[in-house]
């Protein structure tokens, strides 16, 4: 497949029923992938409940997924894209490739950097993000840090790939990969649960998210077949079109890090309140992500490849063209889902998570953290998505 044309081809003709169309086929795919991690939220409702290890895990989740979304992960996905696909928009098939092989090599090395050191230092640097006097386990939640820290490297890799994958307009991983990350982790949780006697089995729950992690990579990888690209070793510093990369991330990272920097600040705090707080606010935000994972990351997702090529061609009214029918999708779909889950908070967390370990005492603490959340729904669903839980 020809890397100059294999893009741009399908892109002019008629895009407003090319977006719509990949955005239904994506939109179907990440419904599935939506409804997997409902279930996954259910078990770990089921079996976690907010009982102070899943605080625990929150806060050790939430460090290094900030960590990756301010380093890699969609940054660098949304960063890479454009410039990758101007070099092919221009027949630099070479160059392009070299590109894509400098910016894996230096995310390798400096991605690897970061990653060992909050292992290495991982009991000095995550008591810091629990309240003093907490009943939270700053030893717990050092070490599921450290069973969860090497995502960062491998979300950093993998949106690297999969930022290649849809330069092409191969949005299939994209939109797979996330069904098959939560299957893998409701698998392992079952499995290695009954095995773990201590911390009520939550480290099995970061082991099935580890595990998952490299699975989604594995497919990443196995899919830049189709499209015959193939990885070399080059570490040119000094090409200018990687400088560009990484300052096209900054914005990303600026407006991706506020949201996670929040969630993080949120349990923080939580942690003051009581040692159920964390999980409890962790259980509305999964909620208020439902619809917005379901539909404005599947419009950004699709839409993103084809505004880079009009980008690169300086098609400005095809650009406002394309943003205005993503903007209507999105805001068509998600002002009504916000306006659903504000009213129905509650009997919406007493369907999704009151099983198991997870009673009505716990609800108590859901529905006003949810309202608060889809108020601002809207906000976060025009940036570009998270890729990835």
């Amino acid at each position: 497949m020809s890397g100059s044309t294999s893009g741009a081809g399908r892109d002019g003709e008629r895009p407003h029923g090319r977006v719509a169309r990949n955005t239904a086929i994506f939109s179907i795919a990440t419904g599935f992938s939506r409804i997997a991690g409902l279930v996954r939220e259910i078990i770990a409702a089921s079996f976690f409940s907010t009982f102070r290890q899943y605080s625990a895990f929150t806060i050790a989740f939430q460090v290094p997924n900030l960590v990756s979304n301010l380093f890699a992960n969609a940054a660098l996905s949304a960063a890479f894209v454009p410039v990758f696909t101007e070099l092919l928009q221009e027949g630099r098939r070479r160059e392009a490739f070299r590109l894509a092989s400098t910016v894996f090599w230096i995310m390798l090395i400096a991605l690897g950097a970061i990653t060992a050191v909050f292992i290495l230092a991982a009991h000095v640097i995550m008591p810091l993000f629990i309240g003093a006097g907490s009943s939270v386990s700053g030893s717990l939640t050092a070490g599921l840090a450290q069973v969860l820290f090497p995502v960062v490297l491998l979300l950093g890799i993998n949106g690297l790939l999969v930022g290649i994958l849809q330069s092409y307009d191969h949005f299939g991983i994209a939109a797979l990969s996330p069904l098959v990350w939560n299957v893998v982790i409701i698998a392992g949780v079952v499995i290695l649960r009954p095995h773990f006697h201590s911390d009520g089995g939550i480290y099995a729950y970061a082991i099935a998210i580890l595990a998952a992690t490299v699975v989604q990579l594995l497919m990443a990888a196995a899919a830049l077949q189709s499209i015959d690209f193939r990885l070399g070793f080059s570490l040119d510093w000094h090409d200018p079109r990687v400088r560009q990369v990484f300052l096209l991330m900054l914005p990303v990272t600026i407006g991706l890090g506020i949201v996670n920097l929040d969630q993080l600040i949120n349990s923080t705090f939580g942690t003051l309140v009581n040692s159920g707080a964390p999980a409890a606010i962790n259980y509305a935000f999964r909620i208020y992500m439902l619809p917005q994972g379901m539909f404005s990351v599947a419009v950004a997702t699709v839409l993103f490849p084809t505004l880079s090529r009009q980008a690169a061609r300086r098609d400005g009214a095809g650009m406002r063209r394309a943003v205005a029918i993503g903007m209507r999708q999105i805001n068509l779909l998600l002002i009504p889902a916000a306006a659903f889950l504000m009213v129905l908070a509650t009997p919406v967390v007493r369907l999704i998570y009151q099983h198991g370990n997870f009673q009505r005492r716990h609800e108590r603490l859901d529905p006003p953290d949810l309202d608060r959340a889809v108020l601002v729904r809207d906000q976060p669903a025009v940036r570009r998505p998270q890729t990835c839980c």
